[in-house]
């Protein structure tokens, strides 16, 4: 569903604080980042019953494994024991044996053994479960969250499902091919802004601007679920690489779905496929992948040159611009800016900053509203 679009005039940022003081940032991982639907890796990953991958959480080891029942499952990676990890890295298990003291679960997370287990009076293995964490599949994409209670993820992204489903069809059957990262020295709702608001792009990003997409109709929207990004793709004459722009098969413009608060999906012309993902490290540290998702595990040459481009471009372009506004906002000499917002709402607006800090206030007094509840 679409938000109202916001009256032109001159609004205000964030204060620094929100950005620069650790107790915000304590505050926010139990309001908003324990509370959030995450990225956690593709179905392409867990191709095989008993295939799993940890993943870090916003802090929390999570394992996700297809069951022997072919059922996709995520769990606190945690054995219910005496709480040591159950695994590392990925692999493929029929069961998985805790490195501590054995303690054994098959793929539904059930104790199934445990050393001298019939010397314990009133021991029960079927008493013991690994702890469940929520999963959801979304176009292929495995999606995790740390809270039992939260809202399903799918009913409130119908919208840019269907959308999707039209313009990367074939995405829940891609499979990894690359990825681009590195540790921004920022935090993260520094990286957020700056992906949703294109006001910087015509000064920062002249290939994406003079080859990809149109300044001019860059065109971003508020969503319940986040901002939507679309731009007719640049003419043949001006396109900065070599993909075939078919306007029969939908693949002729760029588009982004960024979904609040810490992963988009984005389709570059020529229908290529990325997800960016954030993980939140500290106050002022930012984990930024950017991993591309293909038909094949190797780039065909065209595939090959925009993750190249964007590798060296419009990434490399970012990385400085963010570390830059982190260390301004920290510096003492900032408090409040403005934020230039046109009637239009067209891409030299920053009425993406509004919807960003919309969400924002949203997520943070859900969240108060359920600590006061839970202290009550």
């Amino acid at each position: 569903m679409e938000t109202d679009l916001p009256s032109g005039g001159v609004y205000e940022t964030l204060p620094a604080p929100l950005y620069t003081d650790p107790a915000v940032f304590a505050e926010e991982r139990n309001r908003i980042f324990r509370r959030s639907w995450h990225l956690a890796g593709h179905v392409s990953d867990l191709a095989a019953p008993g295939a799993y991958f940890t993943a870090d959480i916003v802090g929390s080891s999570v394992l996700v494994i297809r069951g022997a029942d072919d059922v996709l499952r995520a769990f606190f990676n945690v054995c219910v024991h005496r709480g040591h990890e159950l695994a590392e890295g990925a692999g493929c298990a029929k069961r998985l044996t805790c490195p501590y003291h054995a303690w054994t679960y098959d793929t539904t997370g059930q104790l199934r053994a445990a050393p001298n287990a019939r010397g314990f009076p009133g021991f029960d293995t079927s008493a013991y479960r690994l702890k469940p964490v929520r999963l959801e599949v979304y176009h292929g994409l495995i999606l995790v969250n740390l809270d039992a209670d939260a809202a399903p993820f799918w009913p409130g992204a119908e919208e840019a499902s269907a959308e999707i489903a039209i313009y990367a069809p074939n995405l829940a059957t891609y499979v990894h091919a690359a990825r681009t990262e590195r540790m921004a020295a920022a935090n993260w709702k520094v990286v957020a802004e700056n992906l949703n608001e294109c006001y910087h792009c015509a000064v920062v990003h002249k290939t994406l601007t003079t080859g990809v997409v149109d300044p001019d109709l860059y065109r971003t929207r508020d969503r319940s679920w986040g901002i939507r990004h679309e731009s007719p793709a640049r003419p043949d004459g001006t396109k900065s690489y070599s993909y075939v722009a078919d306007p029969a098969a939908r693949t002729d413009r760029f588009l982004t779905w960024w979904f609040w608060p810490f992963f988009a999906i984005q389709v570059y012309p020529g229908g290529i496929v990325n997800t960016y993902r954030w993980r939140p490290v500290s106050v002022d540290q930012t984990k930024v992948e950017v991993d591309w998702w293909l038909p094949r595990a190797q780039p065909n040459a065209v595939e090959a040159e925009i993750i190249l481009q964007h590798r060296t471009t419009t990434f490399a372009e970012d990385a400085p611009i963010v570390d830059s506004v982190q260390r301004g906002l920290a510096s003492g000499g900032f408090d409040r800016g403005p934020l230039v917002v046109e009637s239009a709402c067209g891409s030299q607006s920053e009425h993406p900053i509004l919807a960003f800090q919309r969400h924002y206030a949203a997520a943070m007094m859900a969240g108060s509203a359920e600590a006061t509840v839970t202290a009550a």
